[in-house]
């Protein structure tokens, strides 16, 4: 296409434009839609401004943005809160209509795995609703695998739920590894290039 996509880190500001995103995953007369997250209400831009923040703190937070309008988000997070978990890490992605089935999410995962790596990180985990096919086998064309199964584990529209959790080994387990960082302690130089590298694979 001929206007430029870029991924950057997510910015506060943002908080408005991902949640125009995010909010049919949550209140969707489609249920196949808005099955796919575990809320019941559309958080505030407030409320979500303070996610990104905190996320943004620790991990990558990327987006993707095209002719000035937000096609999609990823982001990791702790999966485990106890410190021996710290080598691996949760992963989340959501894309406006306009942003799938044009391999945009595969280009997004390779970024945040890429940034991950470098923090430290060796696994990545996505829990997804099972009814949710599209994302499971996204999932899977990105290397991920089912490593198992949550029954039953959310209600949702008058009906219980089923989540999958799938795996990524994303780098090699260390003998003895070092703590992980932040992504601020990355330089700045690295992350720049790793997501310019990414936007050009989309150009």
């Amino acid at each position: 296409m001929s206007m430029k996509y870029t991924l950057r880190l997510a910015k506060p500001d943002d908080a408005e434009k991902l949640l125009e995103i995010y909010a049919p995953f949550v209140i969707s007369s489609d249920r196949t839609l808005s099955d796919v997250s575990f809320e019941y209400e559309v958080p505030s831009v407030e409320e979500f401004t303070e996610r990104i923040k905190n996320i943004s703190a620790h991990y990558p937070y990327i987006v993707c943005e095209h002719d000035g309008r937000l096609l999609g988000y990823v982001y990791a997070h702790p999966y485990m809160q106890r410190a021996a978990y710290q080598w691996g890490a949760a992963v989340t992605i959501y894309l406006a209509p306009e942003g799938q089935g044009h391999g945009l999410g595969k280009v997004m995962y390779t970024a945040l795995e890429a940034l991950l790596r470098l923090q430290g990180i060796v696994v990545t985990y996505a829990c997804i609703t099972a009814s949710n096919e599209h994302s499971v086998k996204m999932h899977e064309a990105c290397g991920y695998k089912i490593i198992g199964t949550f029954n039953n584990t959310g209600f949702k529209h008058g009906h219980w739920l089923d989540m999958v959790l799938m795996e990524k080994v994303i780098a090699e387990h260390p003998k003895q590894p070092e703590l992980i960082k932040k992504i601020g302690e990355l330089p700045s130089e690295t992350v720049t290039a790793v997501l310019k590298e990414a936007s050009a694979r989309l150009q």
